[in-house]
């Protein structure tokens, strides 16, 4: 081995040395860790030389079994040595994604037209961001097709538009199934001035919406559709939620805490409840709180979680957690018991997550239905962040066993919010499940996120050691002798002012009635959870 070698390697437990060391649990629920020694260590496993000097070795970090082209490093704090915290594999572009439908504004800049008809008796062209159908005389279709690139949402909508010309038009949609036919569901028909349809119901697959149709009439006529807008249909919003994380503000100052729940239209808090040798703490006092709340008009939640949670030496643990609030809202009378469960687990947060992601998600899902078996009456809700989409295994296992979920949409853009909740509110609508969007006001810590694009050679390496696939990054770039390397290609900081609303508690009030409102119309919104939002004392 030469002198500047290094040994990669797998150990069991830490070990004393100024090398980068990463930890990381593995499949079974076991801690590991990846270790950077000049000599393979007792003990330890994997034992991979590399042609670098121990002290070359900037960071580690465990990945998932496969490969990409571009990898995304994130580290903590916006100055300073970078290191490893987290590694991303992004995607590539699924050309058929859909994305979520432009809600209450005009779709026709938006929309793409062309014309159809064999008897080429159709001519389309735009008059600003309108659309003119200009149609002569004939028997056989002809007419527009307008599409975009997104799927219906399951919201309580209708179809507005505005039109001006002479002569009446057929206004029919598709889905994919429709469309593959050359066929439509009629919405009725336009003319000049406004109209409104109803979107068709049972049978017609929304998620895979791909396009109106605009008929001709058979005698020549002319039209100019000026807007087309997809208007939700608002109902009363839900009361909003928070959260209580310190035991002692409900405790020692009741008063306070619910003045400030009222001032800010909360009608469900989310509070720390204690659990020492199997039985809430402090019983009289929660249940003073819960009265107090419940003349108010607020409802009480305990809420719990940790990642290890999902681990198999802790899950007898948190059941047994769930058993005492079950078992304390059976001792006391119904005034005084709490309304449900609320779980944030995170286990993604766990040390080298991307290592085992199948394996503990799969554990997620498991834990997910034991807390519902150990809930007994009790409401079980789960916090989830907004990138978890349908057809994961934790939102399987959350559509058979939760009761309700609350949706960490932390962005700041109105648009980026409600992007991220049209899919989980439509999830919520087929799992006859409540979805609550939860909103941040606390600190975020700055981080920098590093673009990684792979390159013949590179500071950062790819390699794997005892079955685990592992990220190096180097104090320069090298060629590496044993798998992928990547040459850093961007930079940036992220402050937090993408993510939370801390500082600026008056625009996230000012934003909220806007999107309660248009939340509003699916039937699966429980209301707004805004988190952090500081109790005056």
């Amino acid at each position: 081995m030469p002198a500047c070698a290094t040994t990669l390697q797998i150990c069991p437990d830490t070990v004393p040395s100024a090398a980068p060391q990463a930890s990381f649990v593995r499949a079974d629920g076991s801690a590991a860790h990846l270790v950077v020694a000049p000599y393979p260590l007792p003990g330890c496993s994997g034992a991979l030389a590399l042609p670098v000097a121990t002290d070359e070795v900037l960071s580690l970090h465990p990945l998932p079994d496969r490969t990409g082209d571009t990898l995304l490093l994130y580290g903590r704090g916006a100055t300073g040595p970078f290191r490893i915290a987290s590694a991303e594999i992004p995607a590539g572009d699924d050309a058929e994604a859909r994305k979520p439908f432009p809600l209450d504004e005009d779709l026709m800049p938006l929309l793409a037209g062309r014309a159809f008809g064999v008897e080429e008796r159709v001519a389309i062209r735009r008059h600003g961001s309108a659309l003119v159908l200009d149609c002569a005389a004939g028997t056989r279709p002809a007419g527009a097709i307008l599409t975009g690139p997104w799927s219906l949402p399951l919201a309580r909508a209708r179809l507005h538009w505005q039109a001006r010309g002479h002569g009446t038009f057929a206004l029919a949609m598709a889905d994919a199934s429709l469309a593959s036919r050359e066929s439509a569901i009629g919405l009725g028909h336009i003319e000049s001035g406004a109209g409104q349809a109803d979107l068709p119901g049972a049978g017609f697959a929304r998620e895979e919406w791909r396009h109106f149709t605009i008929a001709c009439p058979d005698n020549g006529a002319s039209i100019r559709l000026a807007a087309l807008r997809l208007v939700t249909q608002a109902s009363l919003p839900p009361a909003r939620a928070t959260w209580i994380w310190s035991a002692d503000m409900w405790r020692h100052a009741p008063r306070q805490v619910l003045e400030h729940a009222a001032s800010h239209g909360i009608g469900t808090l989310f509070v720390t409840v204690p659990v020492r040798h199997g039985a809430v703490q402090a019983p009289a006092a929660l249940a003073s709180f819960v009265r107090a709340a419940g003349r108010r008009g607020m409802t009480v939640w305990t809420v719990d979680g940790d990642p290890r949670m999902v681990l198999p030496g802790e899950q007898a643990n948190t059941i047994g957690r769930v058993r005492a609030y079950a078992a304390y809202n059976g001792s006391v009378h119904a005034d005084a018991r709490l309304a449900g469960v609320q779980f944030d687990v995170e286990h993604y947060l766990l040390p080298g997550y991307e290592a085992a992601a199948a394996q503990l998600d799969s554990r997620y899902g498991t834990l997910a239905c034991a807390l519902r078996d150990a809930a007994g009456a009790m409401a079980l809700d789960f916090v989830i962040p907004f990138w978890w989409r349908p057809g994961s295994v934790m939102l399987d296992a959350l559509a058979r066993c939760a009761t309700s979920v609350t949706i960490m949409d932390y962005r700041t853009d109105p648009a980026q919010i409600a992007a991220f909740a049209q899919p989980l509110l439509d999830w919520g609508v087929v799992h006859a499940r409540q979805v609550r969007i939860a909103l941040e006001a606390g600190p975020v810590a700055a981080e920098r996120q590093r673009r990684y694009v792979r390159a013949q050679s590179g500071e950062l390496w790819m390699v794997e050691v005892g079955g685990q696939r592992a990220l190096l990054l180097l104090d320069a770039a090298r060629p590496n002798p044993v798998g992928p390397a990547y040459r850093l290609g961007h930079e940036r900081i992220l402050d937090g002012s993408e993510t939370t609303f801390h500082g600026r508690e008056p625009a996230l009030l000012a934003l909220l009635p806007g999107l309660e409102r248009q939340f509003s119309a699916w039937t699966s919104f429980a209301g707004f959870a805004l988190h952090a939002l500081p109790v005056r004392r």
